[in-house]
C-alpha cells in the first residue's frame, strides 16, 4: 500500500479524523428496512460533517445503490445555511455555487417527497489513504463507530450519549470492529485485487446506519424507547 497510496490530506498528526453524520428516514423506517431487505434500488439521506474542523461545512448527501453499483451525490453548504437550505428557502438555495445548488435540489426532492425526519447521529474514526495511481481509487479503515438517537436537526452531539455500534449480539464477536472500504470507479485497480487476494478478504454488506438503529433502538441495554415500524 505504501507504494501505491498516500495518507488522505485531510487527516490530523495520528493520520485519522472523525466523521459526524446525521442520519435521516420516514416515520415508518422505509430507508432501513430497505437496505435491511438488500433491495435493488434503494438510498440513504444524510448531513455530514467533520468535527474539530472549524472550517466545515455541512454536506447534504444522498448515496443511492443499484444493484453493485453506488452513486453519491452530495453538496456543500456553509454551516450556517443547512436548514434553511433544508427548508428549501430560495435565500439560502441562491447562496450557493450553482454546483451545490443542484446537488442540494436532489437531496430536497426525495427530503421532502418522502416526509423524512431526522433518526441518529452516527461518528466514527477514519483513517483513509487515496491512490497515486488513478484518478479515484480509496481505502478508508472506519473505527471507534458509535451512535445517538437525533431528532432534531442539530448535529451538535452528547458525548454522554455515545454508543458503540458493534454490540456483540450485531457483529458476533466480542472484539471491536473496524470496517474497511475499497473504493474505485467502475474497476478495481489491480494492487487492490492483489491485496484481496493476498489477504484472502471477503466481502460483508455494512450500513453503518443500521447498525446504529439496532444498537440505539433495539439492542439490549439502555436505549431510546421508541419502536422501528416494519412497513409491508
Amino acid at each position: 500500500m505504501q507504494t501505491t497510496s498516500r495518507i488522505d490530506k485531510y487527516a490530523g498528526p495520528d493520520g485519522t479524523y472523525r466523521i459526524r453524520s446525521l442520519y435521516f428516514d420516514t416515520d415508518r423506517f422505509d430507508l432501513y428496512w430497505a437496505n435491511e431487505r438488500e433491495q435493488g434500488d434503494r438510498f440513504k439521506l444524510r448531513a455530514r460533517m467533520y468535527p474539530g474542523s472549524t472550517k466545515s461545512p455541512v454536506f447534504l448527501e444522498v448515496k443511492r445503490r443499484r444493484l453493485d453499483v453506488i452513486i453519491k451525490t452530495r453538496a456543500a453548504v456553509p454551516a450556517d445555511l443547512w436548514r434553511d437550505v433544508l427548508a428549501g428557502r430560495e435565500a439560502a438555495l441562491g447562496a450557493l455555487p450553482p454546483s451545490a445548488r443542484k446537488a442540494a435540489l436532489r437531496f430536497l426532492a426525495p427530503y421532502h417527497r418522502h416526509h423524512i425526519h431526522p433518526v441518529v447521529l452516527v461518528e466514527y474514526v477514519r483513517e483513509a489513504y487515496i491512490s497515486e495511481l488513478e484518478s479515484y481509487a480509496r481505502l478508508t479503515f472506519d473505527s471507534k463507530i458509535t451512535v445517538q438517537s437525533r431528532d432534531t436537526l442539530d448535529l451538535e452531539a452528547d458525548p454522554r450519549r455515545w454508543r458503540p455500534i458493534d454490540h456483540t449480539v450485531q457483529t458476533r464477536t466480542a472484539e471491536p470492529i473496524t470496517v474497511l472500504e475499497l473504493k474505485f470507479e467502475r474497476r478495481p485497480p489491480a494492487w487492490m485485487v492483489a491485496m484481496v487476494k493476498r489477504l484472502e478478504l471477503v466481502r460483508y454488506s455494512f450500513s453503518k446506519y443500521c447498525y446504529g438503529v439496532n444498537a440505539e433502538l433495539t439492542l439490549p441495554g439502555e436505549r431510546s424507547p421508541r419502536m422501528l415500524w416494519r412497513g409491508g
